[in-house]
């Protein structure tokens, strides 16, 4: 069923670098989404100014008739009457990045911005956010708009979303889209039918682990070592990506990385984590040179210990430098660095199932509602799901191992523990979701590592305002 309605679509937090990755899935998709509006939202008027006209520019090329609406440091007015609300927001930007990335490793920590403790305090500053679109939904847009985020922790804002909003809402990783994408192309390939294969995604946003079947037949370990091969054509350089054959072979899953590998492997990340320039710039430069061509060759590589975030920081300059140009170069070299790419066809391919009514088979953050054992029905995990126009509906699979269920519900636990401080400001809170978290072995780095990034990051974390105040005279903070 092709749904013949035009929509209106809105984009907050459109000075992304992916969001032309968003207008190159819906000119594909023109025939079967017709969009009549598409608002761009952000407070930041150069980025918005920038990947505004540059999409603006793929539109007209295309011969698209979508009227574009650019819309400054205004959520309510970029939500009145819309069908979907797409969020890419990143409060604080690449200096609060920065911080959330470098602070933690002065602790013992790993410094990553989606997991403990960077993405929790990522998480802090983003909550708020989010709920302020939720509730501007739920105030003006029309009554069955759906919520689809695709900003990081996506799993702990859709955790947020479900405990305070009554918003319909999907959360996404591009990472379940990739390995769908990637299975069936090397499966394809190979001479099967596209409906013959299957790729079973289940866990935690960022903690997810997947199992293939091809004619019935489970393929999962021989799936991994094509999927080692496909990677190195066709996954961006600037990011470490798979386990090890025999750690994958142990598990019994392809775990998706980089991420999961940090809860088997802490001290071989931690080490590649804190020296991200000196181990993964010079193949990214290289790959760069090969995809793209020399539009940074004249930038020195960053220091030694370099975090992806500085590395991130460097790219993302030059990309907005060629976006302000129209250089059609900016948006691949976005593409060919980060591991962004791939967001923008996770949204738009959920939102198509749920206009369209496909009832296709899909991995976004939902509410489990009881499709895994264990877990209470409101709380958010990253599962195989049949979408269609009456909404997300989880599948239930078997029990999976008893060491990736522990990590589930420690991690599920320090997830629901962040969302709530990050709505009430409570130090405890959050210094106890750091302790709860699977990757802090220390409640005085805990301590320590959050005081430092409340202190370091104050401007973006108001509703802390008071234990801030607290630490900044020496004190205890009391709530």
């Amino acid at each position: 069923m092709t749904n013949k309605n035009k929509m209106i679509l809105t984009s907050i937090g459109s000075g992304s670098s992916y969001l032309p990755d968003i207008a190159e899935q819906l000119i594909e998709r023109r025939d079967t989404l017709q969009i009549e509006e598409w608002r761009l939202e952000d407070i930041d008027a150069y980025r918005l100014h920038c990947t505004g006209n540059y999409v603006k520019k793929m539109f007209e090329d295309a011969g698209m008739k979508t009227k574009i609406t650019m819309i400054h440091a205004d959520i309510e007015e970029a939500c009145k009457n819309a069908d979907f609300v797409m969020t890419t927001v990143r409060p604080g930007m690449s200096e609060a990045r920065e911080l959330d990335e470098t602070i933690p490793f002065k602790h013992g920590l790993i410094g990553q911005e989606t997991t403990a403790p960077g993405g929790m305090i990522m998480g802090l500053k983003t909550i708020p956010v989010l709920l302020e679109v939720a509730h501007a939904i739920e105030k003006v847009s029309k009554p069955n708009c759906y919520l689809i985020n695709l900003a990081n922790p996506s799993g702990m804002i859709g955790q947020a979303l479900s405990m305070y909003s009554n918003v319909k809402f999907g959360c996404l990783c591009n990472g379940p889209t990739v390995i769908r994408k990637a299975m069936n192309q090397i499966y394809t390939a190979e001479g099967y039918a596209k409906e013959d294969i299957f790729t079973l995604v289940m866990g935690l946003n960022h903690i997810i682990y997947c199992k293939v079947w091809v004619e019935g037949k489970e393929v999962t370990d021989e799936a991994f070592e094509k999927l080692l091969v496909w990677s190195a054509d066709h996954l961006p350089a600037l990011r470490k990506e798979f386990v090890t054959e025999p750690l994958e072979k142990f598990i019994g899953w392809i775990p998706m990385g980089p991420y999961l590998d940090f809860y088997y492997d802490f001290p071989g990340n931690f080490s590649d984590l804190k020296h991200y320039g000196s181990n993964h710039w010079a193949q990214m430069k290289a790959t760069v040179q090969k995809n793209v061509g020399d539009v940074i060759d004249d930038i020195p590589a960053p220091k030694e210990d370099a975090t992806r975030a500085e590395c991130v920081r460097i790219i993302e300059k030059r990309t907005f430098e060629l976006y302000e140009k129209l250089d059609p170069r900016a948006y691949k070299l976005a593409c060919n660095t980060r591991g962004g790419k791939g967001y923008g066809e996770a949204g738009i391919t959920l939102m198509n199932a749920i206009w369209n009514n496909t009832n296709e088979i899909f991995s976004p953050d939902v509410c489990s509602m009881g499709s895994m054992q264990g877990f209470n029905p409101n709380d958010v995990i990253t599962t195989t799901s049949l979408v269609n126009a009456q909404g997300i509906h989880p599948i239930c699979f078997p029990k999976m191992e008893g060491h990736q269920m522990a990590i589930f519900y420690a991690a599920k636990e320090y997830e629901k523990l962040a969302s709530r401080a990050a709505v009430t400001g409570s130090y405890h809170d959050a210094l106890e979701a750091l302790v709860a978290n699977p990757l802090v072995n220390s409640y005085y780095n805990a301590k320590s590592c959050l005081n430092e990034l409340l202190l370091a990051e104050k401007q973006w974390l108001p509703q802390f305002s008071e234990s801030i105040e607290a630490l900044e005279k020496g004190e205890e903070p009391k709530n």
